[in-house]
């Protein structure tokens, strides 16, 4: 005889299992009518409530028993037929009755797995069907119905639960292996956590013994709260639906929209208002989180309106890690952990969410927060986290909360080579490419349970009429999704979003790399040749390159990413900087998904132009005229590639002394004006500049340099046929002067004959007996005449706008600069003169840097 739960072979008349200890069945026939009798039984008790998927499969099981009936029928006829002897047909009836429940405990095993499946993800439906199943194949196992009647239970549906562990008892079902006590079978050691290098326990986390009376409030439940006995029908995977969701809420996904509201009138700030329609439960998970071969059960908390600790007058949304366990015979919350701040808040844009990724047989629980403020207000937050569980949350990198500005920049490489051990290692080289702190949480390999994002809508013309009221009602309202579940069509369309991001992020590159290409193939081949081939390099600014070659060795391009708008997409600064002093942005580039874009194409940044960015993403522009003439204008970025004028002011100090700034709107003294540039903040700084030079080799497009590389072979052979013939014709002159002065020589002797030549000067006597001479005039004296000389003004700027400053002393001569200020800006000077005075004869050459090189001599002390 053949064991049905084992398989071992046993005597014919044995009653129990030799080897496992199981009951051992002699008839088929009274397992089918046991089995029968369940089956009515079931159908009797659960008539009212069965649902039309279980009579189907109900119906399946008969028409599969009838079958088996026919076919065993027919087994025994033939056996008859033969002759075959009682104990030859009772062994073959044996081994096809034992092959058979072979089969059904496989197949009883699988569906109990599936069942358990959708069990902990809580699809109730598809568990109680599988469970109903298992019992028409084995009705004498407890577990089916126990976990039934914790799904009637969680459903509200206690009689139904009743009956179901009634059926239990009457059919005598216990728990395979019941028989041996679990605390015996079981070593009573946990098993010990793996070693995580720099894991301390959080200090957002609270573990069961240091918040004993918080749990008690928090975790614990009594049957005159929740209305069950948790002793009896309570359990982790009812806990949620059961006790956390009546009591908190549950959070649903779709698609939500919050409208913008002023709040701050005099600073003009608007922001989407917070989101609290939504609250409680966000997500959960059934999962052995610490090791020990128990579930614990994960629950993702959303709370509102939480008062912020450092600023008492603001509320915000925040996420916690809750981890329950049960513990004897009830379930409490074991630790809690605060894991995404600000949520669903005030930002523009925000990409929130948390994720589970296993590696090395521990499970990482991750998450991040991007937080992008850029209509008003504009700043960024970046917060980022990844812990495990073993009695309380331990991180395992964590940036400790909000990080804003350059906050970030030192957690970089720490954090990223951390989350480069456990296999997140997109995350890892897009954080120390673009220095953000945030996961992608569509990478392989992890299991997301919620994700959180907040988009703008607003095109250019919304956005062109607020800046020009500043009216929060012209705006779209932001949209915010919440995503809970992720099926595999969804993780697809992740990945796909991945790959189409590193596309675009890479064609981004290429595109700019193109921009710094032109400029380099530019420099090399010069300012005239631009000049004269402007549509041969259509994206730079023929500033930089004039710049470059008329102050050599002075002046040089230099180029930086930086997010003016806080979209997430950097754009490209193009500027120049000379002799070492600050950085001047002549060009601005930004990426609109094909190519890169000259964000001022009209060449409103040109030789008198200067652009400041602030930190709130206002970028503001002044265009000299002259001293007491000019225009500032006031851009913003539209989200579209392009950029908003929200303001702009004529300069006029002759026509409007008083209030020289002015527009259709208004008129402003240099005073308000002033107040209005020093009330957008701090333009930003401390940017990482690169020279042209400090690209890396091979960067710049081959066919560019290529093309450089000859241009230069074809001006270095044009300057040695021109220095060729220079010095030809150097050689030709030579040569006629010294026969013109032979015969001037000639003519000397023979009409002074006797005459000394002693005090007969050559063409070069003159200039070298000047520059033997004494200086006339020192440093000090001219340095005194030039301040007196530009305090009376010049056609260009007015006096008490201009400086002259010390640059250079030889022995013959002295150089300075005269700078001017810049209107609009009164901390701000530009070179307006380079002055060049002779200490011998006082003749100065004074040339005009701004505009177009003007050179004008005169003798100083003449004026």
């Amino acid at each position: 005889m053949y064991c049905r739960k084992c398989g071992a072979e046993n005597a014919d008349h044995a009653k129990f299992c030799g080897k496992c200890g199981a009951e051992l069945v002699q008839i088929p026939q009274e397992e089918k009518s046991a089995e029968k009798k369940v089956e009515e039984n079931l159908q009797k008790d659960f008539e009212a409530e069965e649902t039309e998927n279980f009579q189907e499969i109900e119906q399946e099981r008969k028409q599969e028993a009838e079958q088996q009936e026919t076919k065993r029928r027919k087994n025994f006829r033939i056996a008859a037929a033969v002759g075959i002897s009682a104990v030859l047909i009772a062994g073959v009836t044996t081994g096809v009755y034992f092959g058979m429940k072979d089969k059904q405990e496989k197949t009883f095993q699988t569906k109990i797995a599936m069942a358990d499946k959708y069990l902990e993800d809580m699809e109730y439906e598809k568990a109680e069907e599988l469970y109903l199943e298992s019992i028409k194949i084995d009705p004498k196992e407890r577990k089916s119905y126990d976990k039934l009647a914790e799904i009637y239970t969680a459903q509200g549906k206690e009689k139904k639960a009743e009956a179901i562990l009634k059926k239990a008892k009457e059919n005598g079902a216990v728990a395979k292996g019941q028989e041996v006590p679990k605390k015996e079978a079981q070593s009573n050691e946990k098993p010990a956590a793996e070693p995580v290098p720099d894991e301390k326990p959080s200090p957002n986390s609270s573990s069961q013994e240091e918040n004993k009376g918080e749990e008690e409030n928090k975790g614990e439940h009594t049957q005159d709260q929740d209305k069950i006995d948790d002793t009896k029908a309570v359990s982790l995977e009812t806990y949620v639906d059961k006790v956390l969701v009546p009591k908190y809420g549950k959070c649903t996904a779709g698609t939500y929209e919050s409208k913008y509201v002023k709040k701050d009138s005099e600073k003009k700030i608007v922001q989407p208002e917070r989101l609290e329609k939504q609250k409680g439960v966000l997500a959960s998970k059934l999962k052995d989180f610490d090791g020990d071969g128990e579930k614990e059960l994960l629950v993702l908390m959303l709370k509102t309106g939480e008062e912020d600790k450092a600023k008492k007058d603001e509320k915000h949304n925040h996420v916690y890690l809750q981890m329950y366990e049960k513990k004897e015979k009830s379930i409490k919350l074991a630790a809690e952990y605060l894991a995404l701040r600000n949520v669903m808040g005030n930002a523009e844009t925000e990409r929130q969410g948390i994720f589970l990724k296993e590696s090395g047989g521990k499970i990482y629980i991750c998450g991040s927060t991007a937080n992008q403020y850029s209509l008003t207000a504009r700043s960024h937050e970046y917060g980022m986290f990844a812990v495990n569980y073993d009695g309380t949350f331990r991180e395992y990198a964590s940036t400790k909360g909000l990080l804003t500005g350059e906050e970030h920049e030192k957690e970089i490489t720490d954090i990223s080579a951390k989350l480069e051990k456990i296999g997140l290692n997109a995350t890892a080289k897009r954080m120390r490419g673009y220095s953000e702190l945030w996961f992608e949480f569509d990478e392989s390999g992890v299991e997301i349970l919620a994700e959180l994002t907040t988009t703008e809508q607003n095109g250019t013309e919304e956005l062109s009429e607020f800046y020009e009221t500043y009216d929060s009602s012209v705006l779209k309202p932001v949209q915010r999704k919440v995503t809970l579940k992720f099926d595999k069509k969804e993780i697809e369309a992740a990945a796909k979003r991945t790959e189409e991001r590193l596309k675009k992020e890479q064609k981004k590159d290429e595109a700019y790399q193109k921009i710094l290409d032109e400029y380099q193939e530019a420099l090399l081949m010069g300012a005239s040749e631009v000049q004269k081939d402007p549509e041969g390099y259509p994206n730079i600014n023929p500033l930089l390159v004039f710049l470059t070659e008329t102050d050599k060795g002075k002046t040089e391009i230099i180029y930086t990413m930086y997010d003016i708008d806080e979209s997430g997409e950097k754009e490209l600064l193009v500027g120049s900087r000379s002799n070492g002093g600050d950085e001047r942005v002549v060009g601005v580039y930004c990426f609109d998904g094909v190519d890169a874009k000259n964000m001022f194409e009209d060449q409103t940044l040109a030789e008198r132009s200067l652009l400041q960015i602030y930190e709130n993403g206002t970028m503001y522009i002044y265009g000299s005229g002259g001293a007491s003439y000019g225009n500032a204008s006031f851009y913003r970025m539209d989200g579209e590639h392009t950029v908003i004028q929200t303001e702009q002011y004529t300069f006029d100090m002759e026509g409007h002394p008083e209030q020289p700034y002015y527009n259709d709107k208004e008129a402003l003294s240099k005073e308000a004006f002033q107040k209005k540039l020093d009330s957008m903040g701090k333009t930003v700084s401390g940017l990482k500049w690169k020279t042209l030079s400090e690209r890396i080799t091979g960067e710049a497009d081959p066919e560019a340099a290529k093309k450089a590389e000859e241009a230069k072979k074809k001006e270095e052979a044009k300057k040695a046929e021109e220095k060729k013939a220079q010095e030809e014709k150097a050689k030709k002159d030579e040569a006629a002067k010294k026969k013109a002065e032979e015969a001037k020589k000639k003519e000397a002797e023979t009409e002074n004959a006797g005459q000394s030549q002693e005090g007969i000067k050559t063409s070069e006597n003159p200039i070298q007996q000047e520059e033997e001479q004494t200086p006339v005039y020192s440093d000090s004296e001219i340095q005194k005449k030039l301040e007196e000389y530009y305090a009376k003004g010049t056609e260009d700027a007015k006096g008490e706008e201009m400086t002259v400053l010390e640059q250079e002393s030889t022995k013959s001569e002295y150089l300075v600069k005269v700078t001017t200020k810049v209107p609009g800006n009164e901390t701000a000077e530009q070179v307006l003169y380079e002055v060049t005075v002779n200490k011998i004869t006082g003749e100065t050459v004074q040339k005009r840097v701004l505009t177009d090189g003007k050179t004008v001599t005169f003798l100083l002390w003449e004026n």
